[in-house]
């Protein structure tokens, strides 16, 4: 019998909400605000489908990036929504969520932000609030990124798939150094893998990662699914029966060395270094 403890999660009462109306022409003209350098870059990840698993990947990524020594934040977009912290088991955490940051604009101080954010393990995580789950401008979203980005942090993008997409997550994307599209390795995965490279091309996005899902339960394994895309599987990630288990207790996703995931964002975290 498993007499792991069950994790209790408190019952929103907080009826705030935060106006995130524009208040400026979106988008802005001209390229990015910010230039690629050393140490700091964008990954954006996406799904193919539902339950591609992208917040447990991004998540992964985020935490082997900081691993290996890269300074690394995890920014949830896939908004609005009840937060990654939630999924993390940080949610009763101490720190900085988007709705207190509806007033950052302009020069934002990555490296204070940084420092006011929650951490799960290791990582910084910028996340939405389920108490108050409204979405945050889009100019206050690309200002935000970019003070990260010059505060010398590989911003990692938790993307809802391409259809949700805001102004400032599309830019954000287009401008992105690496785009993961996560897909399981199913018949609706591939289908849904080729909408999104689709979307993907329309922002200029030629050449996304793709990450393949395991388990298959039918006849699309990993080569399979990277054959009917057309495009080359940059990692695979194989089942956790620990995963659920250890979300509900709180815990977030398994991540260690030797866990599905963990090797996933390590072969990941390999590529990206050889792609500097």
């Amino acid at each position: 019998m498993d007499d792991a403890p069950t994790r209790t999660l408190p019952r929103p009462t907080d009826t705030r909400t935060t106006d995130t109306r524009p208040t400026t022409a979106w988008p802005p003209p001209g390229p990015a605000p910010w230039a690629p350098g050393p140490g700091r870059r964008t990954v954006a990840v996406v799904g193919a489908c539902g339950g591609a698993g992208v917040s447990t990947l991004a998540a992964a990524l985020a935490q082997g990036l900081r691993r290996a020594g890269e300074g690394a934040v995890l920014v949830d977009l896939d908004l609005p929504g009840p937060g990654v912290d939630v999924l993390l088991g940080i949610e009763d955490e101490p720190g900085a969520r988007w709705p207190e940051l509806a007033a950052a604009r302009g020069d934002v101080d990555g490296v204070g932000l940084v420092a006011a954010l929650p951490r799960w393990r290791a990582v910084p995580v910028l996340s939405g609030a389920r108490l108050s789950p409204a979405r945050p401008d889009d100019a206050v979203v690309v200002d935000v990124c970019t003070g990260l980005l010059r505060g010398g942090e590989t911003v990692v993008l938790d993307l809802p798939r391409p259809a949700a997409w805001t102004a400032a997550a599309r830019m954000l994307v287009a401008s992105a150094d690496v785009v993961l599209l996560v897909a399981p390795c199913t018949a609706p995965g591939v289908a849904g893998a080729l909408v999104a490279w689709g979307e993907l091309v329309e922002l200029g996005v030629r050449d996304p990662w793709l990450v393949a899902r395991r388990p298959a339960p039918g006849r699309v394994d990993a080569a399979a699914l990277g054959g009917a895309v057309g495009l080359p599987v940059a990692a695979t990630v194989r089942a956790d029966a620990r995963l659920a288990a250890a979300v509900d207790r709180g815990d977030g996703p398994p991540v260690g060395r030797r866990t599905p995931l963990g090797r996933a964002a390590a072969s990941l975290v390999a590529a990206l270094a050889g792609a500097s």
